[in-house]
């Protein structure tokens, strides 16, 4: 099997650093907002103590689940604008396609 070489990553190509809360919050994009606080709470379980980590891992479990949602609405959202073209309703006069 051949094997590629490697090459380095171009700037475009690289993944850009996750927005702070402060960021996120100044967007307004409420997914950035949820997505730093996910990255938050990610990191104060980590360091949190044995009776605060069912409260931090609780709420890691909520925002998941409500940025789970918002992601499938905001892909439902792109597929609809994407193929749904404004026509006028129009009766069938039989005449075939």
């Amino acid at each position: 099997m051949a094997r590629k070489a490697l090459r380095v990553v171009a700037d475009e190509e690289r993944k850009p650093e996750p927005a702070t809360l402060l960021e996120a919050v100044e967007t307004g994009d409420i997914l950035e907002i949820m997505l730093a606080q996910r990255r938050i709470i990610a990191e104060s379980l980590t360091n949190a103590s044995e009776n605060t980590r069912p409260q931090y891992s609780n709420e890691l479990n909520k925002l998941n689940k409500l940025i789970a949602e918002e992601q499938a609405r905001r892909a439902t959202q792109s597929a609809d604008d994407s193929v749904v073209a404004e026509l006028e309703v129009e009766a069938w006069d039989g005449t075939g396609y």
